[in-house]
């Protein structure tokens, strides 16, 4: 289990709340997303006036690229031992494998890499996969032990119009993952259970690891309370059997936790791993 240690640094820092879900030291050296997901958090409240906009620009506390590298290098190496431990989680507040940013996401995982700290990214674009230096990464077994592909599937390509295609997500992940390489999906937000299902059902051949959430920032009946417990159910009953692993977010635990009754609920929590110490990779 990972200490309680906080990092508090200019690149890399430990997550709150839900982001700490995903993982527990993140890395942001970007903030604004050109996908313009109708959902996104960064759109909404104050988190838009810092963190928002179509616009990708390098955080205001780095000179350059090179300058967010070096700081980067002298973070990790302040708390590498800890990190070898949590991993790193690129990234919260852009996405880390598109065009504008993907170089950067490159250099500063290689210095993970040569130092055997896990790194988890997650992405809405498929494209990156034919991006000349990361096939270069590609030949290398240290990027297949230590990086983690992870892509966000909702089904809803609607609600995502300048992001890659869902089916094309799914298509970079089959790819990856017969390459050698840790897949995991984060279902999240699901907009609507049966879109979200048919994301699962569709990677189970190619997908190790999945991360199950809800809409932030719906009304309390977004969701049939009904259907969201058969779902759940069903999913992790298909995901166990398919001899993969999955976490439920707290966003469903809380949905759950004072409505079901306690033996439905373990029931179902029995086929799921647990964030602290037992999730996928520990990372």
């Amino acid at each position: 289990m990972a200490s309680d240690k906080i990092i508090n640094g200019k690149s890399i820092y430990t997550p709150k709340g839900a982001a700490l879900e995903y993982g527990r030291v993140g890395c942001n050296f970007y903030t604004g997303c050109p996908h313009d997901c109708e959902y996104c958090y960064l759109k909404r409240g104050a988190p838009s006036k810092q963190l928002g906009g179509k616009e990708v620009r390098l955080k205001k506390c780095f000179k350059d690229e090179t300058d967010a590298l070096e700081v980067f290098c002298k973070e990790v190496r302040k708390h590498i031992d800890h990190l070898k431990e949590t991993g790193i989680f690129f990234s919260f507040t852009t996405d880390p494998m598109i065009h504008e940013t993907i170089n950067l996401t490159l250099s500063a995982w290689n210095m993970c890499i040569y130092n055997d700290i896990p790194v988890k990214v997650l992405t809405k674009d498929a494209s990156f996969i034919y991006n000349k230096r990361m096939q270069l990464n590609f030949k290398s077994n240290a990027v297949k032990d230590l990086v983690h592909f992870g892509f966000t599937l909702t089904g809803r390509d609607d609600m995502e119009p300048m992001a890659s295609s869902n089916a094309d997500r799914i298509s970079a992940m089959k790819q990856l993952h017969d390459m050698g390489f840790k897949t995991w999906a984060s279902i999240e937000p699901v907009i609507d259970w049966q879109s979200s299902s048919k994301m699962v059902l569709e990677t189970l051949g190619c997908c190790d690891h999945y991360k199950i959430g809800l809409r932030s920032g719906v009304k309390r009946d977004y969701y049939d309370f009904k259907e969201t417990v058969d779902m759940v159910n069903s999913l992790t009953v298909a995901i166990r059997n398919a001899g993969r692993t999955v976490y439920l977010k707290q966003s469903i635990r809380n949905l759950f936790e004072n409505a079901l009754p306690l033996y439905d609920w373990q029931n179902i929590l029995s086929r799921t791993v647990d964030m602290d110490g037992k999730e996928w990779n520990n990372i």
